[in-house]
């Protein structure tokens, strides 16, 4: 992906702009924004995905920080250390049954170490599965959890051996 197709990617999917504002902006033909909209596809909507996330927890916090902390940070519990892959497996050999599945509870979650600060603090910021989040609340220092992750731990490396 060249500058050029990156700035039209920031322009149309971060910033929301339409192409005719795009145009105004920048010396990208309408013809060039069309083409590349089909071209750049899983491009586009990989950070239409992470865009989905930050305006929902931390719309105020810088768009591209954001997403290196999301792509960069280690796709696993804080809590527990499940992955997302191993949360998959366990649901797809319903070892994992709960009503809330529909909702919560197939991916990993972002969780804040210290619950009274906002979410635009990205150094606060952790992934977290659905049921160390869940026990967690907001009552709980991040240290005062970590034994009560590790018991999580045995249940999920119990049910994944067997």
């Amino acid at each position: 992906m060249n500058e050029k197709q990156k700035l039209f990617l920031q322009k149309a999917i971060i910033e929301a702009k339409k192409y005719s504002e795009i145009a105004a902006e920048t010396d990208i033909k309408h013809e060039e924004m069309s083409r590349w909209w089909s071209e750049l596809k899983e491009e586009r909507e990989e950070l239409a995905k992470i865009r989905q996330i930050w305006l929902r927890k931390c719309p105020t916090t810088d768009y591209w920080a954001f997403h290196n902390w999301h792509t960069q940070t280690e796709r696993k519990c804080h809590y527990c250390g499940i992955t997302e892959e191993e949360i998959q497996k366990l649901i797809a050999e319903n070892k994992i049954v709960t009503k809330r599945l529909t909702t919560r509870g197939r991916s990993l979650e972002i969780e804040r170490l210290e619950p009274n600060e906002k979410y635009d603090n990205l150094q606060n910021l952790v992934y977290c599965c659905y049921w160390c989040n869940n026990a967690k609340t907001d009552e709980f220092t991040a240290e005062e959890f970590k034994p009560i992750g590790k018991e999580f731990n045995k249940i999920w490396k119990n049910r994944l051996d067997k």
